[in-house]
């Protein structure tokens, strides 16, 4: 059976998330030390700009999967759910981001910080494992 494109996309836009936290804390640093940081910027700008086109299309393909009937409505859920936790990072990275030098403050907000720096997941993870 071919992998499902909506879970290798959703790796994939997983990972792109990761990279831009750690180069989001990356530039921080250079920042605190007196470093400009022009260059991680563009780049941390350009991921953002590659992780919100990733999104918008995990929206379609899971739009498209439910409305033929490709996976349940069970599975829509959960991808769903999968999908806001993915939204729900992008909008931590952008504050964070826009806020420069400072880390979003996730204890308030209500998210882990697992869910922030995690690329992928525990839930996830465990259903991947339970598929191969």
């Amino acid at each position: 059976m071919a992998p499902d494109p909506w879970f290798s996309t959703y790796d994939s836009t997983c990972q792109i998330a990761q990279e831009i936290a750690e180069k989001i804390q990356e530039r921080n640093q250079c920042e605190r030390r007196g470093e400009k940081t022009p260059k991680l910027t563009l780049t941390i700008r350009t991921l953002l700009k590659n992780l919100k086109v990733k999104i918008d299309l995990l929206k379609d393909l899971l739009l498209r999967a439910v409305s033929t009937r490709q996976i349940t409505q069970l599975e829509g859920d959960r991808r769903q759910n999968l999908l806001d936790d993915l939204v729900t990072r992008e909008r931590l990275l952008l504050a964070s981001f826009k806020n420069e030098g400072a880390e979003p403050d996730l204890i308030s907000l209500g998210i882990s910080v697992s869910l922030y720096l995690s690329p992928v997941p525990a839930e996830h993870q465990r259903q991947h494992s339970l598929e191969g």
